[in-house]
């Protein structure tokens, strides 16, 4: 089955990579693996999940490549697929990376997920690119608003994939502690998302 989580314990922890297109997910997936997932700048590239794994200090990590979407909505078999394995496969951490040139786009997918599970590190990719454009990240003041750690990376050329693992474990053994922030909805929307509760 494609939830099928990687039987795992605490020597191999499992990380997902969840992001939307055209982020570097998958190149940043093959810098941290070594494989060859094929990359591309269109949606739903990665239709099916690449598995891979890598050794980081000693400890080996098995990361799972989820299909590049723009939300958990489910409104395409992408999305289902990779809400589906955050929900249900329950991995030890998910690295939702993020294009550091248009950040705030890519925010919506970050919220979504910490809706889910709070054991998230984003990652700023590209920011060699910004940086070229003349754009800066504060990476802390980021941290702050989500309430989860943030590490600016640019996966093509392996600057920051250092600080990313040693982040991932820390969040996924829990010697880091996230406390992400929580979405607030109308009451009337409380309510109707609420389960119900039958006699």
């Amino acid at each position: 089955m494609i939830l099928d989580r990687p039987k795992a314990g605490p020597e191999l922890p499992v990380i997902a990579l969840a992001g939307n297109p055209n982020t570097g997910k998958s190149t940043l997936f093959n810098a941290l693996t070594g494989l060859k997932q094929h990359t591309g700048n269109w949606p739903g590239k990665t239709v099916l999940l690449a598995r891979g794994s890598c050794t980081h200090r000693g400890r080996q990590l098995h990361l799972v490549d989820l299909p590049g979407t723009y939300s958990l909505l489910a409104n395409s078999a992408e999305e289902e697929v990779a809400r589906d394995f955050i929900c249900f496969a329950r991995p030890d951490a998910t690295i939702v990376v993020t294009d550091a040139t248009c950040l705030e786009r890519n925010l919506n997918l970050v919220l979504q997920v910490l809706e889910i599970t709070p054991r998230v590190v984003v990652c700023v990719n590209l920011m060699d690119e910004a940086q070229r454009k003349g754009i800066s990240i504060d990476l802390k003041a980021l941290e702050e608003e989500l309430g989860v750690p943030a590490v600016g990376t640019a996966a093509k050329n392996g600057t920051g994939l250092e600080e990313l693992l040693d982040t991932v474990v820390a969040v996924a053994t829990g010697r880091i502690v996230t406390r992400p922030r929580t979405v607030s909805y109308r009451p009337e929307v409380e309510a109707a998302a609420r389960p119900t509760i039958y006699n």
